[in-house]
């Protein structure tokens, strides 16, 4: 507990009755059992409370499921926090037991993370920046640990999957205003866009409308686009029903494409046969619900 104590002051979260509130969880809870606690919390919160608050109690449960009470305690106190929608930081890097070898990178990470969200991250990408601190503090916790080496990459491919895909946004932000004349010596690179989904949804989320109508314009400034469509599916349920889901993902944002003067050169479904975040329990995944547009010049 000690440890879990360490963190929650290190997090800055600013009141000291939502600090009060973590002491009195711990205290009146035996260790394991903060996760039923955190179940039995209805969710006060916008997206990207809600899916931080999704994601910490996945988190939870899994430590809890592996006798770590302790990490399991330390998840869902965290799930409790974003439930209520109040502002949670990174876990801080000395409140873990980490080795030397990792230190430097482990602080770089947060840094990065921790610019991205006083930019405004969590309001403009709020799935991808949840997602990326989900990653970066089970990552953290994973590292102490020291013995799973596949799920330190698990974790670490989750932070930098999303951390990836904010890099890509704001390239695409920064495409937004670009004039590129016809006659540039030198034309734009291949680039990859992203639309995501909600469970079992084939309509895309949020502003997915005016996204895609952006993307539409970037994809204009190409010469000759090749533009391929790919829908995905996350991993839960029948691998011929993603498939069709999958497609019919694709199909939407293609549809989207064309009113904005865009025809596809490609549309394809995989279903979640080529998930960004590969589940060994097959569950949900935020980011395998996701349309990948990807644009490259053609001759």
């Amino acid at each position: 507990m000690k440890k879990i104590t360490i963190a929650l002051l290190a997090m800055g979260l600013g009141a000291c009755a939502e600090i009060g509130d973590t002491f009195e969880a711990i205290e009146q809870f035996p260790p394991g059992t903060t996760l039923q606690k955190a179940k039995r919390t209805t969710p006060q919160t916008d997206q990207h409370g809600q899916t931080l608050y999704d994601g910490y109690i996945y988190l939870a449960g899994m430590e809890y499921d592996e006798g770590d009470y302790r990490d399991s305690d330390f998840f869902a106190d965290r799930a409790i926090i974003a439930a209520k929608n109040q502002q949670i930081e990174p876990q801080q890097i000395g409140a873990r037991d980490l080795s030397f070898e990792v230190l430097n990178e482990a602080a770089m990470a947060r840094r990065k993370l921790t610019v991205v969200r006083y930019k405004g991250g969590s309001r403009i990408y709020p799935i991808l920046t949840a997602e990326a601190q989900l990653g970066f503090d089970c990552w953290l916790q994973e590292m102490e640990e020291g013995f799973q080496p596949k799920d330190i990459a698990a974790c670490r491919v989750r932070y930098e999957s999303a951390m990836n895909r904010i890099e890509e946004a704001e390239r695409l932000a920064k495409a937004m205003s670009m004039v590129v004349p016809s006659d540039s010596p030198k034309p734009l690179e291949r680039m990859t866009f992203d639309v995501f989904f909600d469970f079992d949804s084939d309509k895309p989320i949020g502003q997915a409308q005016s996204h895609v109508a952006i993307i539409a314009r970037v994809i204009k400034e190409f010469k000759n686009p090749v533009v391929a469509v790919i829908g995905n599916a996350d991993q839960v349920g029948q691998t011929d029903y993603n498939l069709k889901l999958s497609q019919r993902r694709a199909e939407a944002v293609a549809a989207i494409l064309r009113a904005n003067g865009v025809e596809p050169s490609g549309i394809f479904a995989r279903g979640d046969q080529a998930p960004e975040i590969d589940k060994l329990d097959r569950s949900a995944e935020h980011l395998n619900r996701v349309v990948v547009i990807s644009v490259r010049e053609g001759i």
